[in-house]
């Protein structure tokens, strides 16, 4: 699924750019401004991204995979930006209890301080959100392929990025995040125990460290 999310995140990004290439370049002005490339960080915005996740699982390093996902949010002015974002990342992990391949989802609630700078073309900004972890994975039991089901408490995370502006409204967004976190709730299915179908449901508490690199696009719609 993410890798698919990573196809249609990179052809949105090279839509988007090739509309932009095709809007009338505007005059530079004669004031003593004139080097100032215009960009907008207010009103209505949207961003696609893709790129890879790591991280570790009850201290236990995985190798990483790819990501993908979208965000919608608002700029109230040049700095401010609330946003919400899901993301898709597949990630292998070396060892944690036979779970193999972790699929995993974040839905970020945050808010995005963009940094002022006289040169408005490259946008520094900070990244601050709560999130949510939704793993989903694969367990060998008894022989028996099962889909577990892990759950987390709201978390925070904090991350930095640079939006890169080819116009006025469109921008190549750059992004490092970093978020600690810990698996409070399991769910695992269909785990056959003798001849009868279990269902166990538990609390536990998985230490959990995710760090997200993302590549994407951002675009304010005028």
């Amino acid at each position: 699924m993410a890798l698919r999310l990573a196809f249609w995140s990179a052809l949105l990004c090279l839509v988007s750019v090739v509309d932009g290439s095709t809007e009338p370049v505007a005059q530079p002005s004669t004031t003593q401004h004139s080097g100032i490339h215009r960009s907008t960080t207010k009103g209505w915005g949207f961003g696609f991204d893709a790129g890879g996740a790591t991280g570790s699982f009850d201290n236990q390093p995985s190798d990483g995979g790819p990501l993908a996902g979208a965000r919608v949010g608002y700029g109230f002015n040049r700095i401010v930006t609330l946003y919400a974002a899901a993301y898709e990342a597949d990630v292998k992990v070396r060892k944690f209890d036979g779970f193999d391949e972790v699929s995993y989802g974040h839905i970020d609630y945050g808010m995005r301080l963009h940094l002022p700078n006289r040169s408005r073309r490259w946008v520094p900004y900070a990244d601050l959100a709560l999130f949510c972890f939704r793993p989903v994975s694969d367990v060998q039991e008894n022989g028996t392929k099962t889909t577990s089901n892990f759950g987390s408490l709201p978390s925070g995370s904090l991350g930095f990025g640079l939006a890169v502006y080819l116009t006025e409204s469109r921008a190549l967004d750059v992004k490092f995040k970093g978020e600690n976190s810990a698996f409070n709730d399991v769910e695992i299915g269909n785990i056959s125990t003798g001849a009868a179908v279990d269902h166990t449901h538990t609390f536990v508490d998985i230490p959990t460290k995710s760090d997200r690199f993302t590549i994407g696009i951002s675009w304010w719609p005028k």
